[in-house]
C-alpha cells in the first residue's frame, strides 16, 4: 500500500482544522442565536455608577485658604451643625487639592494677609465684618469664593435681596431655582473654572435653593439632563450657575450651588474636586496650564458613524455622499451580514474611513453571562479580521446594552473603545477603567436618526436641520457631536440627501475636527498622557509638558489663564490666536516618554544676551533655520 506524502498529510491536517473550526464558529453562532434575549436596559444605567479617569486635581503650588464661618450665618439654619457641615465639606475638598485651610471668622478673614483666598460658603446671614472681609481680601489683591445663598439676609437674617452676589459678579438679575426633581449643571469649554474638566461635561445636583444668574458670559449654566439650557423659572438666559469676575485688584468666583449639593457618586465627586482646584487656583491667581480638548486648537469635535445592518446595501448611498462631501466616517458592520457584502465592505473600510463591529448579528449584548458576550465578540472579531485583513478598534453594541461585562470582553479580545450610551453626563470621550485596562467611551448625546426623523415627519430638509442644531449646541459646549445613524434609515435613498446635507455643512466649519470614531477615541487616549506645568520667571515663563504614553504625541496645544501673568510677547513655539486672557502654545511632536520645555517671554520683556568675552574672536552667527521645523508651513 502507498504510504502517503508527508505534505499531503499537513494539507489534509490544515484542512480539518478548518473543518473543525468552522463547525465550532457555526455551532457557536447557533447557541447564540437560540438563546433567549436578556432584559432590556440602557448601558447609560452602567456608566453612571462608573468613574471616569480624568487629570490629577492637585493644586499647582501651595496655597493657603481662610474657610469663613460666621456665627450670624450659623444661625440661620434650622438644622444643628448644618453651617459646620457645609464648611467641613469645602475644609476637606480644599486639602484634598493640596491646600492649606483654617476656618476662621469674620475679623480674622479681615485681618488675616497669609491666606491668598477667602472661601465663604452659604452664608445667608452674613455680619458687618464679612462684608468687610471681602473688601480687605480683594483690595489686596486676594481672591474671594462664594457659594450659594450668600448675603441675602442681614446679620439679623432679615432679608435684603441679591445685592452681595450681584455686586460680586455684575449680574443683571439673580434668583432661586424653582422646585426641580434633580438639578444638573453643565460644563462648557475655554474658561478658567472648567480646566482639565472634559467639555460638555455635566454634574448631577440634589434638590435645593440653588441661585441663577443673568450675564453675557457662562462658566456654566443650569441645565437639563440632555445638556440644554434650563433658566430659573423659564426667564430667558437665567441660567448661569456659576461665573468669575475681577473685583479691584483680586478675584472672585460665585458658585450658584454647594458642594454638598453635588450627588455622591464618582463622576460628579471628581468633577467637584477639579473645579473647586480651578476656583481657588483662580481665586489665588495660581497660573494654570492645560492641554486643549482637541488637536491644533480646534474648537470642538465631530463623527458620524452608521450601524450597518438591515438594508447593509444602503452602506453604498451613504459612502458615495460622504466620499463626494470628502467625509471620512466610521461603519459599525454586523459581521455576519458583512460576510456577504465583501466588496461592499473592503469599500467601507478602504474609501470610508474605519470600521467596527455592530456583533455578529445584532442581537443583545449586555445582561449576557460574560463568557457568552466574550464568545461572541470574539466570534465577529475573527470574521472582520479575517474578512478585512486588520482587527476592528470599535465596537458599537446592539441598541445600546452593554455592560462592564462587555466592555472587559471588547478589550480581551483586541478592542480598543465602544461606541454607545453615556448617561449624557459628557459630550466628550471618556476614559473608563475596566479591570485592569482602560477603555474609551464615545458617548452619544442627542438624536439618532430614528428620533430626528420621527420628529421632521420623514423630511430629509428638517432632519438636517435637527441634526444641525443639536450640532451647532454641542459644539457651543466645545464638546464632541456623534451623529449616529443607521443603514435601514437616514443611508436609504429616501433620507441620504439629509445625511450629505449635514457632512457638507460639518466639513465646511473649519475650526471643527472631523474625524472617524478611531481617531478620536486614539487622540483622547493620547491627550490624558500630557502632564503640564507652568514655572514663572522675572521676564515670562516656561511650560514644560511631559507625555508619560509610550506614544508620539502631536498637534496638542496648551492653554495658559494669563490673568496671574503679563501679556505674552514671544515663544519657542508657535502662538495661536489667544482667547480672552489666555496664551495658546501650539505644541511640537513629544514623543513617548519624553519632556518638553517651552519658555514664553512678557511683551515689551527682552533679553540680553552675554556679552563675548574681550580679546577672544565673535563666532560666526548659524545659518538662520526654520523657526518650527515641524509645523508644515
Amino acid at each position: 500500500m502507498k504510504q502517503p506524502r508527508p505534505t499531503t498529510l499537513v494539507f489534509a491536517l490544515a484542512a480539518s482544522l478548518v473543518v473543525i473550526v468552522s463547525v465550532l464558529l457555526t455551532l457557536r453562532r447557533g447557541d447564540a442565536a437560540m438563546r433567549p434575549e436578556p432584559a432590556r436596559f440602557s448601558g447609560s444605567r452602567v456608566v453612571q455608577r462608573m468613574p471616569s479617569l480624568l487629570a490629577d486635581a492637585k493644586l499647582p503650588a501651595p496655597l493657603v485658604v481662610d474657610i469663613l464661618r460666621d456665627d450670624a450665618a450659623a444661625s440661620f439654619y434650622t438644622t444643628p451643625g448644618a453651617l459646620d457641615s457645609i464648611v467641613a465639606d469645602w475644609r476637606a475638598t480644599a486639602a484634598a487639592i493640596g491646600a492649606t485651610t483654617r476656618v476662621v471668622n469674620a475679623a480674622s478673614a479681615r485681618d488675616d494677609r497669609g491666606a491668598r483666598v477667602l472661601v465663604i460658603p452659604s452664608s445667608p446671614c452674613l455680619t458687618v465684618e464679612a462684608y468687610e472681609a471681602i473688601d480687605a481680601v480683594t483690595a489686596r489683591g486676594g481672591g474671594v469664593v462664594i457659594t450659594g445663598l450668600t448675603g441675602i439676609h442681614d446679620a439679623g437674617c432679615r432679608p435684603i435681596g441679591y445685592g452681595l452676589i450681584v455686586g460680586v459678579t455684575g449680574a443683571s438679575r439673580a434668583d432661586t431655582l424653582e422646585s426641580r426633581p434633580m438639578a444638573y449643571v453643565t460644563l462648557p469649554a475655554d474658561n478658567p473654572l472648567t480646566i482639565d474638566i472634559p467639555p460638555g461635561s455635566r454634574i448631577d445636583l440634589n434638590p435645593g435653593r440653588q441661585v441663577a444668574l443673568r450675564l453675557p458670559r457662562r462658566d456654566a449654566f443650569y441645565s437639563d439632563y440632555a445638556l440644554q439650557p434650563e433658566p430659573a423659572g423659564g426667564a430667558p438666559l437665567l441660567d448661569v450657575a456659576m461665573t468669575h469676575a475681577s473685583r479691584g485688584r483680586g478675584r472672585v468666583v460665585y458658585w450658584g450651588f454647594e458642594l454638598r449639593d453635588i450627588v455622591r457618586l464618582p463622576w460628579d465627586r471628581a468633577l467637584a474636586t477639579l473645579l473647586a482646584r480651578n476656583s481657588l487656583a483662580w481665586a489665588a491667581g495660581v497660573p494654570m496650564a492645560a492641554v486643549e480638548p482637541w488637536p491644533k486648537g480646534r474648537v470642538a469635535a465631530a463623527a458620524i458613524a452608521q450601524d450597518v445592518e438591515s438594508g447593509f446595501e444602503n452602506a453604498q448611498h451613504a459612502l458615495d455622499s460622504l466620499r463626494a462631501a470628502r467625509v471620512r466616517s466610521t461603519f459599525f458592520l454586523t459581521s455576519d451580514i458583512a460576510r456577504r457584502y465583501d466588496e461592499l465592505s473592503h469599500d467601507l473600510a478602504n474609501a470610508g474611513g474605519e470600521v467596527g463591529s455592530h456583533t455578529e448579528n445584532h442581537r443583545l449584548l449586555g445582561g449576557l453571562p460574560a463568557s457568552s458576550q466574550r464568545d461572541r465578540l470574539e466570534t465577529t472579531q475573527h470574521d472582520l479580521t479575517k474578512l478585512l485583513g486588520l482587527p476592528v478598534n470599535g465596537l458599537r453594541p446592539p441598541q445600546e446594552q452593554f455592560d462592564v461585562a462587555t466592555m472587559k470582553s471588547w478589550l480581551e479580545v483586541g478592542g480598543r473603545y465602544l461606541f454607545g450610551a453615556n448617561d449624557s453626563r459628557s459630550a466628550s470621550p471618556e476614559l473608563l477603567p475596566v479591570g485592569h485596562d482602560t477603555l474609551v467611551l464615545i458617548g452619544r448625546v442627542g438624536s439618532d436618526d430614528f428620533g430626528a426623523a420621527a420628529a421632521a415627519h420623514n423630511d430629509p430638509a428638517a432632519t438636517a436641520r435637527i441634526f444641525l442644531d443639536e450640532y451647532t449646541r454641542l459644539r457651543a459646549l466645545g464638546g464632541l457631536y456623534a451623529l449616529s445613524y443607521h443603514s435601514q434609515l437616514l443611508a436609504a435613498p429616501a433620507l441620504v440627501p439629509a445625511l450629505a446635507r449635514v457632512a457638507r455643512a460639518i466639513t465646511a466649519d473649519t475650526a471643527v475636527w472631523l474625524a472617524t470614531t478611531g481617531e478620536i477615541a486614539e487622540w483622547w487616549r493620547d491627550r490624558a498622557q500630557l502632564e503640564t506645568r507652568v514655572t514663572q520667571r522675572a521676564d515670562g515663563f516656561d511650560v514644560t509638558v511631559r507625555n508619560r504614553g509610550e506614544r508620539l504625541v502631536g498637534s496638542a496645544v496648551v492653554r495658559i489663564d494669563l490673568r496671574a501673568t503679563g501679556a505674552v510677547g514671544a515663544a519657542t513655539t508657535a502662538l495661536l490666536p489667544p482667547h480672552s486672557a489666555t496664551a495658546r502654545l501650539l505644541l511640537p511632536p513629544i514623543p513617548g516618554k519624553s519632556t518638553r520645555v517651552v519658555s514664553v517671554d512678557y511683551a515689551g520683556v527682552k533679553r540680553v544676551a552675554a556679552s563675548a568675552p574681550v580679546g577672544r574672536p565673535r563666532p560666526t552667527p548659524p545659518k538662520k533655520k526654520k523657526r518650527f521645523w515641524w509645523l508644515p508651513w
